[in-house]
């Protein structure tokens, strides 16, 4: 069912404005240079090249910064406020121009990209893109290069924390469940519960460290790799004795995820070769992994798998509801991507929000599903 939609979304593309990425691309360029000019200055050393790991990692050294390597979650947790946020901004704007340079060369002559999706493109089922990789262009400048044709606008909409929903009602965490149904901001829960704080008193890091932990800690994270996570993606800086004792104090709330987990190390330590979705669909587990790489499979797959499942029943769906005018154009992560004429735009708006919830609630009917839908000008709008 999902083959001809995916050759239909691929077949369609989806409309770039060259200009503003050659644009963005440009100031990218000039910001690295800007970005080495200072780094070399701060150094003192005027021959450094900011791309070598090696110079890199000896000049840190200089500096009193031991680390293990120049990696990105590294640099983030051992930050010095001085040095590595340079080195940071340096790999950002390289990373941003040459980003902008290979979305440029995919474009063809329509004025569209074409990328390529695959539906079981990851370990887990979800979806993976290339030729360019879709999933890797994060929320910024580069998203807003992404535009309908004259006279019509985007629908971009895209599920709310439906991983953590999902691991609520595999889980049976009837604590997370309530929160949903109760139209509670889970993250200031959890942040509540872990930090001994009042709902009312959880401030906006306090928040971004429960993110850290509801994404982290729901795949079985450790208290080291929660810190490197924190730091990585949410720039919240713990201590290792802080996030081991916002660990234990999450499993506690959660009683039924420390359940599923527990039950899930069982199997792994017995050594479990096969996982399967909501839908039955089968991922198998390699005889050679390890006794955390089948636990991670146990609680990875149901979870991410169920969401892959219930984004491709919603695509289906949606090719089947949408009318003839409105055409799906890219799905990335949660998300979804449609253009329409301007004229259809709010009705379509409706038909791909509720499609899209009836599509996973299907399969998650324990708890609400949520999704948050937009009439755009660019794919970076919402």
């Amino acid at each position: 069912q999902l083959v001809p939609v995916i050759v239909e979304m691929e077949m369609a593309g989806i409309g770039v404005d060259k200009a503003k990425l050659r644009e963005i691309e440009t100031k990218a360029r000039a910001s690295a240079a800007s970005m080495a000019s200072s780094l070399r200055n701060e150094l003192g050393l005027p021959t450094l090249n900011p791309g070598s790991p090696q110079q890199l990692l000896k000049a840190l050294k200089s500096q009193g910064i031991e680390v293990a390597d120049t990696n990105e979650d590294t640099l983030k947790a051992a930050d010095d406020g001085r040095i590595i946020p340079i080195i940071l901004a340096f790999r950002g704007a390289e990373k941003l121009a040459q980003q902008a340079k290979s979305l440029i060369e995919c474009v063809k002559k329509d004025g569209r990209i074409h990328g390529r999706f695959d539906p079981t493109g990851t370990a887990t089922g979800r979806f993976s893109s290339k030729d360019p990789n879709l999933q890797t262009i994060g929320r910024g400048d580069l998203r807003a290069c992404f535009v309908p044709d004259a006279g019509h606008k985007l629908i971009v909409a895209d599920y709310s924390q439906v991983e953590l929903r999902a691991a609520a009602a595999i889980a049976g965490e009837t604590k997370m469940i309530e929160a949903y149904r109760n139209g509670v901001d889970l993250h200031k829960q959890t942040a509540a519960e872990v930090l001994g704080k009042a709902l009312n008193a959880v401030t906006k890091e306090d928040r971004q460290i429960s993110k850290s932990a509801n994404f982290g800690l729901l795949y079985g994270q450790s208290a080291p790799g929660l810190v490197r996570y924190a730091a990585s993606s949410y720039g919240v800086n713990l201590e290792l004795e802080q996030a081991d004792h916002i660990r234990r104090q999450f499993f506690r709330t959660y009683g039924a995820l420390r359940q599923w987990h527990g039950e899930s190390r069982v199997k792994a330590d017995k050594g479990a070769r096969e996982v399967r979705t909501v839908m039955g669909r089968c991922r198998l587990i390699p005889e050679t992994a390890s006794e955390w790489e089948r636990f991670t499979a146990l609680v990875n797959t149901p979870v991410q798998g169920g969401c892959a499942d219930g984004m491709k029943r919603a695509l289906v769906m949606l090719a089947d509801r949408l009318p003839a005018e409105a055409r799906l154009i890219s799905t990335v992560h949660d998300e979804v991507l449609v253009e329409v004429p301007d004229a259809m735009a709010e009705q379509v708006r409706l038909i791909v929000q509720t499609t899209m919830v009836e599509a996973m609630e299907a399969l998650f009917p324990q708890v609400p599903i949520e999704v948050e839908a937009g009439v755009c000008e660019h794919w970076g709008e919402k």
